[in-house]
């Protein structure tokens, strides 16, 4: 049972979702003018077409949305849509230096939204970022916790055949490889429901195709 309805962020929720799982804000204490600040200076929205992999125009109307059969649906988002927004974060030479995916996906207790950073060979974690959820408080809502999340960065969300292939374990395992993230102790439904998100939207339903098409080439992400 879902512990309520969660509301559509604002503008200003959003950038400062963006921007600290690019790691270009480091602190809860903002103002709207650094936020669009920052945001403007390093942050790239774009929009992709998940079938083709390839860049639409911004402006595009039809997102393509369609309802998504049980089989078909491990996330649970209920409807997937072929338009989708990518952000691409640049340095001060304006470099790629992370592609940040929107990812979303039912936990134990309530929809829960992240931003998945990339580095720019669409395969290793740089940062993930849950800025949205309902889960049970000192339990699954530690998805947002520092302690949790600083062991993301370096892992590996697809294998070399560009399969989703990350795994989220509680059985604490002596040697952790570069697929597998330790769970959230008591929380086994939410890290069920992270690890069913994050290979949804690295898959060929999400963004697989857009992912193996930057790594043949820099001038594909180039802004």
């Amino acid at each position: 049972m879902y512990q309520g309805e969660l509301t559509e962020p604002t503008s200003e929720e959003k950038y400062a979702a963006i921007l600290h799982a690019s790691g270009l804000l480091k602190s809860d204490e903002h103002d709207k003018k650094q936020l669009k600040n920052l945001y403007q200076r390093y942050i790239l929205a774009r929009k992709v077409n998940l079938d083709s992999g390839e860049w639409v125009a911004d402006d595009v109307q039809t997102q393509g949305c369609k309802k998504l059969a049980p089989e078909h649906d491990p996330a649970k988002i209920h409807q997937r849509c072929t338009i989708a927004d990518v952000y691409l974060v640049k340095d001060k030479s304006n470099k790629i230096q992370q592609i940040i995916l929107p990812v979303f996906g039912e936990g134990a207790k309530s929809m829960m939204y992240a931003f998945l950073a990339l580095d720019p060979d669409g395969r290793t974690v740089k940062n993930l970022y849950y800025y949205q959820q309902r889960e049970t408080p000192f339990l699954g809502a530690r998805v947002e916790d520092e302690s949790w999340r600083k062991q993301w960065p370096g892992k590996k969300v697809v294998d070399n055949n560009w399969m989703p292939a990350l795994r989220i374990t509680q059985e604490k395992p002596e040697n952790i490889d570069e697929y597998t993230v330790d769970g959230i102790s008591g929380a086994t439904l939410t890290s069920n429901g992270v690890e069913r998100s994050i290979n949804y939207w690295t898959g060929e339903q999400g963004y697989g195709r857009f992912l193996q098409r930057i790594t043949r080439g820099p001038d594909i992400i180039v802004p």
